[in-house]
């Protein structure tokens, strides 16, 4: 599991839904990344996925990609009863592969509400956030990178997301 080391100030994000990816978050302009980005993977790996991009050395996140995800709820949100600072998470180093790739199989869970997505890969307790622009990282007790929300999501973008991924796993 990607476990947060420290706070870094927040880029400018991008969030992109479309018909191939549910979702794809992008933290800063890849013309500014410095390093290599390596990727921490989980799911089931056959038809759940979701990557998290992170700077091979420096650790800092640089993308979140749904490449595919089975279990999507629909929920009622409460309001954020977890501490919230603004900031995005730079990772502790890990040991990627060759391929600069860390598989670690866990659940993959969304969250869907009317104007906000949650998505979990882990079942541990959310004990605080960070936050930039629409985006909150979720972590444990232990800084464990436990899943993250996008919220303000407009009709347009929840439109796609229903229409190829929630109503086409629907009819499966």
């Amino acid at each position: 599991m990607l476990k947060l080391k420290k706070v870094a100030s927040c880029p400018l994000i991008s969030i992109e839904f479309d018909s191939y990816i549910a979702i794809k978050v992008i933290f800063g302009e890849n013309p500014n990344w410095i390093e290599r980005t390596a990727y921490w993977r989980t799911g089931n790996f056959i038809d759940e996925l979701i990557e998290i991009g992170v700077g091979n050395e420096l650790g800092v996140i640089r993308k979140i990609t749904i490449v595919g995800i089975k279990e999507i709820y629909q929920n009622n949100f409460n309001s954020h009863t977890t501490p919230l600072r603004k900031g995005i998470p730079v990772f502790e180093r890990i040991n990627y592969n060759k391929n600069l790739i860390f598989d670690e199989k866990g659940p993959l869970e969304m969250f869907v509400g009317n104007d906000k997505v949650q998505v979990f890969f882990s079942h541990n307790k959310i004990s605080s956030g960070l936050v930039c622009d629409r985006v909150t990282c979720l972590f444990d007790k232990d800084n464990n990178f436990c899943g993250f929300e996008v919220a303000k999501i407009t009709e347009k973008e929840m439109g796609i997301l229903k229409e190829n991924f929630i109503d086409r796993l629907n009819q499966n």
